[in-house]
């Protein structure tokens, strides 16, 4: 079988070809307006300050920020969730196509039995630094003519985020691993539905991309269209550079940081007050690496050291940038009862009351919603009492 970089020539052939692919990118891109305030790297770094453009060049000095803006949807929350390791898809025997469902979301992988790699944490990893490359590079629900889906990130920038030493042996290491998820990431398409309200939309079958490399050193990735399209009118979220350089051989800690951090994200549960708490039956949800309490039960029943210990391991992973306890619905305290207690069912039944630490303050943003809101709703009333009036009797 061929090697994963040799297929790489019936996606793009050559580096000249990447090359003139940018230039064909870059030639259909308006001179940019206004200056994006989406940024992966610090506010020092003249590079990254710089109007729209379809790559990345930070200087060499630029250290990353604590947090980030990241678009995400439903289709790319529910990818995350999925690891190829833990539950092998389903593969057609006559054309090695392999499906996957999760949630609402369906994913189809071209050719699965020719990747090497699958999906994996460093698949999702890379995905991510591609969508914060995305969102700092395009304007958020901005015009379909100004959208610039091509991101290129050199690979040393993106070791450096990940927390890999810049060494010659972890260099060859991590451009195998890149080679490999972006031929996964080349290979899927998905589709998915969204309920808004009492609305439910179908999302027909979208690429995730259609062009990678990596070349000279640089991390060359293509949204498809419509995937750039649905992204940057999906949501945004705070993402905690840290995230990145959790340690893959848990792969639960990077699941379970995502689900915290997309829960944490959404105005709604700000709102509600339940943007902090999170039951341990839906972070359980989210790792695959963790088996269920009827896969336990089925073999050497140790739900403690399968289950609960593998769960409290991966949240203190996460301890550079979230902080979390036991607690009851509504962030209620334990009782003395449940702080004693060592059965699963009580265990189950729990929820998790934690903080993200250092994330930044959305206070006035969402009070400012609030008031645009209330102004949309007052201008609704006026309008609606108005056609009243002024209907005939």
């Amino acid at each position: 079988m061929a090697s994963i970089y040799g297929q790489f020539a019936k996606h793009v052939s050559t580096a000249e070809e990447i090359e003139a692919y940018k230039k064909k990118i870059q030639a259909t891109l308006p001179a940019p307006e206004t200056e994006l305030n989406l940024q992966l790297f610090s506010g020092e770094d003249a590079e990254a300050k710089k109007a729209v453009a379809p790559s990345i060049t930070p200087a060499d000095t630029a250290e990353p920020k604590p947090f980030t803006a990241m678009l995400n949807g439903t289709a790319t929350n529910q990818l995350t969730n999925i690891s190829t390791r833990s539950n092998p898809p389903i593969v057609d025997a006559i054309t090695g196509n392999a499906t996957i469902e999760q949630g609402t979301l369906k994913v189809f992988i071209d050719s699965y039995n020719e990747l090497t790699g699958g999906l994996r944490t460093s698949t999702h990893k890379l995905l991510d630094a591609c969508t914060i490359a995305l969102t700092q590079q395009n304007n958020y629900r901005g015009k379909d003519d100004k959208l610039n889906p091509l991101v290129t990130i050199p690979l040393e920038r993106f070791m450096e985020l990940c927390g890999i030493p810049l060494t010659k042996p972890s260099k060859d290491k991590t451009r195998r691993k890149v080679k490999e998820d972006l031929e996964t990431l080349y290979h899927i398409s998905m589709e998915w539905t969204e309920t808004s309200g009492r609305k439910t939309k179908d999302f027909a079958k979208m690429r995730v991309c259609d062009k990678i490399a990596l070349v000279r050193g640089n991390i060359i990735f293509s949204f498809s269209m419509d995937m750039a399209r649905y992204l940057t009118n999906a949501y945004l979220m705070q993402y905690p550079m840290e995230l990145l350089k959790v340690d893959e051989r848990n792969p639960n800690s990077y699941h379970i940081g995502k689900k915290l951090l997309l829960h944490n994200s959404i105005d709604n549960n700000r709102r509600k007050g339940t943007a902090n708490i999170l039951s341990v039956k839906s972070l359980l949800e989210v790792c695959p690496d963790i088996p269920t309490y009827e896969q336990v039960l089925a073999t050497d029943r140790a739900l403690d050291r399968r289950i609960k210990a593998p769960f409290e391991t991966a949240l203190n992973s996460l301890s550079s940038f979230i902080s979390w306890e036991y607690c009851n619905s509504k962030g209620v305290p334990l009782t003395e009862e449940q702080l004693q207690a060592t059965d699963y069912g009580t265990f189950e039944k729990l929820f998790i009351k934690f903080d993200v630490l250092g994330a930044p303050d959305q206070t006035a943003r969402l009070e400012a919603r609030a008031e645009e809101a209330k102004a949309r709703a007052d201008k609704k009333k006026r309008t609606s009492s108005k056609k009243k009036e002024d209907k005939p009797a």
